[in-house]
C-alpha cells in the first residue's frame, strides 16, 4: 500500500499514477469545510478529479517537491512528490438511505 497522509476529514493516499480520464481544475482548493467554510487548500501541485463508477466524483493530486496541504483549523502536512487520490471520510448510520460525509 502507498504512503498516506491525514488531515481532518481527508485521507491523501499515494498512488502510481493518475487515472487515465480526469479533467485539471483551474483551483488549490481541494476540498471547502462544510461546517465551517474553511478550505483544504494545496500549495505546489496541481488537483484533478475524475469519475469513479462506484463512487462518484473523486479528487486526485500531482504534487511537486514543497507541497502542503493548508487548512485554517488543522496542522499543515507536506507531502512527497507524486500523485495522491483524496479520499473523504464518511460516517455510518444504518437507518440512512446513503453514508454521510464527515462535516469539516
Amino acid at each position: 500500500m502507498g504512503k498516506i497522509y491525514r488531515q481532518g476529514d481527508l485521507l491523501f493516499k499515494k498512488i502510481d499514477t493518475l487515472p487515465k480520464r480526469k479533467r485539471k481544475l483551474d483551483t488549490d482548493i481541494i476540498v471547502r469545510g462544510e461546517a465551517t467554510g474553511h478550505a483544504h487548500v494545496l500549495v505546489n501541485g496541481d488537483i484533478y478529479t475524475s469519475i469513479v463508477a462506484t463512487i462518484g466524483p473523486v479528487n486526485f493530486l500531482k504534487t511537486k517537491r514543497g507541497a502542503k496541504v493548508v487548512h485554517d483549523e488543522h496542522e499543515t502536512i507536506e507531502l512527497e512528490p507524486g500523485f495522491y487520490e483524496v479520499v473523504r471520510q464518511r460516517e455510518y448510520d444504518p437507518d440512512a438511505p446513503e453514508n454521510l460525509w464527515v462535516e469539516d
